[in-house]
C-alpha cells in the first residue's frame, strides 16, 4: 500500500509538472481585451464589395472621422500569394468566379489559381467587385483591380490605431506554402513600420511556426478552429467541430495550446461560452465570427472574447473596448 501511495504521488507530480509545462506553451504575454473589439469582415463585405479597395478605404475613412456611431476597431481581410510572391486580397485561392470578371467584363468560366498568376497578370486581366453579391444584394457593385497588402499598409498610415487581421489562405496545392507567405508578409510589415496591432491567422501549428520564425516584430498568431478548406464541405467541418467541442472531446484551448497560438478563432456555432472561457482563463485570446445583428453584438460583447468579426461595420462596437 505504501509503495502504491508513493507511486501515485510520483505520477501526480509528473502529470502536474507536465500540465504546468503545457500551460506555459505559447505567447503567454498576449494581452486579453477588457471588452471585445469589433472588426470588419473582409473589410466590410456586407456594406461594400468584399476584400476590395473601396471597402478598405471606407473603413479607414470612418476611422479617421472618429464618429462614435461609425467606429470600427479593425480590418479583417483574406490574403493569397501570387506567383511572384505578392500578397493580395482574395477570399478564395482562385479569382472569384462569381464576384469577378475578365477585364473586358466577361464571366470567368473556370477557376484561375492566384498562385499561378503574377500581380501584373491579375490586375491587367481581371476586375472584382463589379458583380452584385448574391449574399449581400444591398451592396453597390464597383469593379476594381485586386488590391495588394502593400496598398493596405500604405492606407493604414492614416489609421494607425486600427487592428489589422490577416486570414492567410493556405490550402494544399491550391496556394503557396506558409513559409512563402511568412517571408512576403514579414518584408512588407517591416518596410511599413506601422504601430497597428497585427493578427495573422493560420490553419495549423506548422503555419503559425512559420509566421513566428519569419516575423520578428510583435504580432498575435491565431489558430483557425476548425481549419476550413475549400476542398471540403464547410458546414460538415463546422458541425463535426461543434460536436467535438460540445462533448468536450476537443476544445479551442487544447488546439491553441498544441499550436502555441496566442489566439483562437472560430464561428459562434462552434465556440461555446464555456470553451471561450477556458481559452481566456489560460491566456489565449478568443476571436468569433460572424456577428451580423445588433442583438448578437450585444450578446457576444458580454462574452469572454477579445475580437468580434462582422460583415457590417455600421453595426456598432462594444462598450468599454480599448
Amino acid at each position: 500500500m505504501k509503495k502504491f501511495r508513493i507511486g501515485s504521488i510520483l505520477i501526480a507530480v509528473v502529470f502536474g509538472l507536465a500540465a504546468c509545462h503545457l500551460s506555459s506553451i505559447g505567447p503567454g504575454e498576449t494581452k486579453l481585451q477588457n471588452s471585445a473589439l469589433v472588426i470588419a469582415h473582409r473589410a466590410g463585405g456586407g456594406q461594400w464589395p468584399q476584400n476590395s479597395r473601396t471597402a478598405v478605404l471606407h473603413c479607414i475613412e470612418r476611422a479617421q472621422a472618429g464618429a462614435p456611431e461609425k467606429r470600427i476597431d479593425g480590418l479583417e481581410m483574406d490574403i493569397v500569394l501570387t506567383r511572384d510572391g505578392i500578397p493580395v486580397l482574395s477570399h478564395d485561392p482562385w479569382v472569384h468566379t462569381t464576384l469577378c470578371t475578365t477585364a473586358s467584363g466577361e464571366a470567368i468560366r473556370e477557376r484561375v489559381l492566384i498562385r499561378d498568376k503574377t500581380l501584373e497578370e491579375l490586375q491587367s486581366q481581371y476586375l472584382c467587385g463589379g458583380v452584385r453579391d448574391p449574399h449581400f444584394p444591398q451592396v453597390e457593385p464597383k469593379a476594381e483591380t485586386i488590391m495588394t497588402l502593400e496598398e493596405v499598409l500604405q492606407a493604414l498610415k492614416k489609421a494607425q490605431h486600427l487592428l489589422l487581421y490577416l486570414d492567410v489562405k493556405i490550402d494544399g496545392d491550391l496556394t503557396a506554402g506558409a513559409e512563402d507567405y511568412a517571408r512576403a508578409i514579414s518584408r512588407l510589415w517591416k518596410a511599413a513600420g506601422l504601430p497597428n496591432r497585427l493578427y495573422i491567422e493560420g490553419p495549423s501549428a506548422g503555419s503559425l511556426a512559420a509566421y513566428r520564425s519569419a516575423i520578428k516584430t510583435d504580432f498575435v498568431p491565431v489558430l483557425s478552429y476548425p481549419a476550413f478548406s475549400v476542398m471540403e464541405n464547410s458546414a460538415r467541418t463546422a458541425v463535426r467541430a461543434r460536436w467535438l467541442t460540445r462533448l468536450r472531446l476537443d476544445s479551442p484551448w487544447t488546439a491553441a495550446r498544441q499550436a502555441q497560438a496566442g489566439a483562437v478563432v472560430g464561428p459562434t456555432q462552434v465556440i461555446f461560452g464555456f470553451a471561450a472561457a477556458e481559452a481566456r482563463e489560460n491566456g489565449v485570446q478568443v476571436v468569433l465570427f460572424t456577428i451580423n445583428t445588433r442583438e448578437d453584438l450585444e450578446r457576444y460583447c458580454g462574452w469572454p472574447v477579445d475580437v468580434l468579426i462582422t460583415d457590417y461595420p455600421d453595426l456598432g462596437h462594444c462598450p468599454g473596448a480599448d
